[in-house]
């Protein structure tokens, strides 16, 4: 009786062993999140920037990334707002007029030669403006579900599923994978410029994005 017993129990401990992780499907949440009335729009450079970052980062810390920006998480860059819609912006380094934008930067390490990037922007047009369609005189909070609360909640689904493959491998995938959560898109794609000139990663390893 004794020895069928212990053959239960150790029939029971090896399978949890072998059962796998699975991702959960945190979208729905992250979308809510993202384009809450409470995050006023996103817009770079505010508050609500700064709640949208702080999740991101919250999830990719969850998530079981590595810190990939210059600090920590973050990959923060000020820029002077562009006057003249046909001239480069200027990336500077001096707070006089300008703006502080942040990309939030996670890795996934697969000891592999080669990475991809996976990026969306997470950045809004806050209360409107130049990109707004809306013609109303009341301020308006532009949510931005779908541009682009949506696809960083796809960036995040997909940043858990590829790490739970990781921890499930017999066998180590053949990339990296760079998570990017971009910022400064609707003011002219400014953080994935910025992170171009300025990658935190050696750019000749990058496979594609």
């Amino acid at each position: 009786m004794k020895k069928l017993i212990f053959l239960m129990f150790l029939t029971l401990i090896v399978a949890c062993k072998i059962q796998p992780k699975t991702a959960s499907n945190k979208m729905p949440d992250d979308v809510t999140f993202l384009a809450s009335d409470a995050l006023e729009g996103r817009q770079t450079g505010t508050k609500g920037e700064e709640l949208a970052l702080e999740y991101i980062t919250k999830r990719f810390q969850e998530i079981g990334l590595e810190p990939k920006g210059t600090s920590d998480y973050l990959q923060p860059f000020s820029f002077k707002p562009k006057t003249d819609p046909h001239k480069e912006v200027e990336f500077v380094t001096n707070t006089d007029g300008t703006i502080t934008g942040h990309n939030v930067i996670g890795y996934l390490n697969n000891d592999a030669s080669k990475t991809i990037v996976i990026g969306a922007h997470y950045d809004h047009l806050g209360f409107g403006g130049d990109g707004s369609l809306y013609r109303g005189d009341d301020k308006s909070v532009h949510n931005g579900a779908d541009d682009n609360a949506s696809g960083v909640a796809v960036l995040l689904h997909l940043a858990e599923r590829l790490k739970v493959k990781k921890d499930n491998a017999e066998t180590k995938d053949q990339n990296n994978y760079l998570f990017m959560a971009f910022s400064g898109e609707e003011m002219g794609l400014l953080g994935s410029n910025y992170f171009s000139k300025n990658p935190t990663i050696d750019a000749q390893s990058i496979n594609y994005m």
